[in-house]
């Protein structure tokens, strides 16, 4: 599926998702797009660095494979927002952003079906 098609999809959820970006286990950004009325809550710098640290996380994720088995997502909760991050084909990582309050399953469930 068009990275670009799949993300509006994702972005299509809830009203609460905020930001969708596709991201490679180096860090660069591949796509990234965010729902017309968000209000951005970190600078760009912090924004970047957080998706670097995503993509180094989940690459020490993909070594337990063996002994734990392949990681299907990871959420983070925070005050304001959530997190969640989840393969996207073997080189890269979908990182989604949502109000605290949405159910992440709406989420997970969505991009599960587009494969």
């Amino acid at each position: 599926m068009d990275i670009q098609k799949a993300v509006e999809k994702i972005l299509k959820v809830s009203p609460s998702v905020r930001v969708v970006s596709v991201v490679d286990l180096k860090g660069k950004v591949v796509f990234s797009e965010r729902a017309k009325k968000v209000k951005i809550l970190v600078s760009k710098k912090q924004s970047l660095a957080s998706l670097k640290a995503a993509a180094n996380d989940w690459k020490q994720r993909k070594k337990l494979v063996k002994t734990l088995g392949t990681c299907k997502y990871v959420v983070a909760e925070y005050d304001t927002v959530k997190r969640i991050i989840m393969p996207a084909g073997k080189n890269h990582i979908l990182y989604v952003t949502t109000t605290a309050s949405l159910d992440h399953n709406k989420v997970v469930r969505k991009v599960r079906s587009l494969k």
